[in-house]
């Protein structure tokens, strides 16, 4: 931060305390706060100071509440960096301070974990699932669903309330899980989990509906005449 930038973020502070501002008071606030921008954080910090307490703000404050704000937006990102098995470890360090610095920044927006992690079902079937239970227009096309496909989700009791875990029908892509079908899900412990399953359990069996669903049936083989008479 430049004296001039100190400056005006003192002009900021005075609206609030009415403090009166000289050359000297700009220059020592730029030595405070060496390597702190002013941004639109900056300006935050000063304002959520004078919305909590009177008392006069200092740079040790603008610091203190400027860390918290970027802070709380890397906490809500979530930010999780694969990496690639090919990058050296100063490109990993770049790259990781760049992401991070992006959360921070508020341009990589909050999301969960679960999304962070790439354990969220894909959008078109986040947008099948918000579909159920919706009253379909006459003029929208509706989703085929064969008549064995039908009775096969019937029998299995999809959609019933009777029924607490449907996702016991497929198996468990956890890799520290892995039970089969029909098995419950295991914590690492190998313990078994009685009051739920694992979520990305859970995303696949929806998928595995969602393939079910949207699957068209099998031509039907097509018989041969003969000339000679007859249908064979």
């Amino acid at each position: 931060m430049t004296p001039a930038d100190a400056a005006e973020l003192l002009t900021l502070c005075a609206a609030f305390d009415r403090r009166t501002i000289g050359e000297s008071d700009a220059r020592a606030w730029a030595a405070a706060l060496n390597g702190v921008p002013l941004d639109a954080d900056t300006r935050e910090a000063v304002a959520r100071h004078y919305a909590e307490t009177e008392q006069w703000i200092t740079p040790a404050h603008v610091r203190r509440i400027r860390t918290r704000i970027r802070e709380n937006r890397i906490g809500a990102a979530h930010p999780v960096y694969d990496g690639n098995p090919e990058e050296t470890g100063e490109q990993f360090t770049e790259r990781r301070r760049a992401q991070i610095a992006a959360a921070a920044d508020g341009t990589l927006p909050a999301r969960t974990i679960a999304h962070a992690i790439g354990a969220e079902p894909p959008h078109d079937v986040l947008a099948l699932a918000a579909g159920v239970g919706r009253t379909v227009d006459e003029d929208e096309p509706r989703p085929y669903v064969p008549k064995d496909v039908a009775e096969q989700l019937a029998a299995q009791g999809y959609g019933s309330a009777r029924r607490a875990f449907p996702e016991l029908d497929v198996d468990c892509p956890v890799h520290t899980c892995r039970a089969r079908r029909r098995t419950r899900c295991k914590a690492p412990s190998g313990r078994e989990l009685r009051q739920h399953t694992h979520d990305m359990r859970q995303r696949a069996y929806t998928e595995h509906v969602s393939r079910l669903m949207c699957q068209p049936p099998a031509p039907r083989a097509t018989r041969v005449r003969h000339t000679s008479g007859g249908r064979r």
